[in-house]
């Protein structure tokens, strides 16, 4: 089981190296992470976009680009595809957003004909490492889905028991997060479908954890939260996996774990042939890097 950012880096160094199929790559950000991640032996990468501006961008940020194979593509509806074919050919294990817009990038990963999809439906996931809580926390979705139906949460709550798995939780612990910890199907809807879904975890319609909820974020990650308020529960307190009800909790999870908690942050969308890094241009290089090194790792 991984408990920590260093212990996967250390897994992914160990293990084959990846192959990353970089999106419009004429990013200094993107192309700085790649480089780190190259040089920590994580994985390579193929750059496709302007050729000129990859190797301008190089110069200027002193960067060494030799050992990425480029691949020139000038327009960025053209770049993304030529990115997502590298991937369907077997030529790449990750695809990774450059400069593009995420619109575009995911009209090509969603293209029935020509795209990465499955069946079933793509979610973001954010892993963080805080040094308050004795184990990474997983939580979806932040990125992608802006107000999933049951159905969706279900199906983003399957997403992330597949990463969790993957990353060694044989068991994960799933909460549904909530406002509270009490269903309130009136005026809280949310914390109805936080109990449905714990109820179908319990009926073995969902399986491979143990879920939970509706929880407030306080029963999730203290048991002490539990105690004072009287929940029994085998997830309080121990969450591996934080199932929030919509996009703006998620997001605020997010945002407030990177800026404020100090934590250790990556970003992936999972659910498609192969997992996507796709952060924003505000993310931090450190949180690039575990972003390329957590898709290499579940790849």
């Amino acid at each position: 089981m991984i408990t920590n950012f260093s212990q996967l880096v250390q897994e992914v160094k160990s293990a084959e190296n990846r192959v990353i199929s970089v999106a419009v790559a004429q990013d200094a950000d993107v192309l700085e992470a790649l480089v780190k991640a190259r040089e920590a032996n994580l994985a390579t990468a193929i750059l496709v976009g302007d050729r000129e501006k990859i190797e301008r961008i190089a110069r200027e940020e002193h960067l060494d680009l030799v050992s990425f194979e480029i691949v020139d593509v000038r327009e960025e509806k053209a770049a993304v595809r030529a990115a997502i074919d590298l991937v369907r050919e077997g030529h790449a294990n990750v695809l990774m957003k450059g400069l593009c817009s995420t619109a575009t990038l995911m009209k090509g990963v969603l293209d029935k004909e020509t795209g990465l999809r499955q069946s079933g439906l793509l979610s973001h996931l954010g892993i963080f490492e805080v040094p308050t809580y004795h184990k990474l926390i997983l939580m979806s979705d932040a990125a992608l889905n802006i107000a999933p139906s049951l159905e969706e949460k279900i199906a983003i709550t399957q997403n992330a028991i597949f990463i969790a798995q993957r990353l060694g939780i044989e068991l994960p612990k799933v909460a549904m997060i909530t406002a509270v910890e009490k269903v309130n199907p009136g005026k809280m809807p949310a914390t109805t479908d936080a109990a449905v879904i714990a109820k179908m975890a319990e009926r073995g319609q969902i399986k491979g954890a143990l879920i939970d909820g509706p929880l407030a974020v306080d029963n999730a990650f203290s048991k002490k939260s539990c105690e004072v308020k009287g929940i029994h529960s085998e997830v309080g307190g121990d969450a591996d996996i934080a199932i929030v009800p919509n996009i703006e909790a998620g997001n605020i999870f997010y945002k407030i774990m990177s800026y404020l908690a100090g934590a250790k942050t990556a970003g992936i969308i999972i659910g498609a042939r192969v997992p996507i890094v796709l952060t924003s241009r505000a993310d931090s290089d450190e949180t690039k890097f575990l972003s390329i090194a957590t898709a290499a790792r579940v790849s």
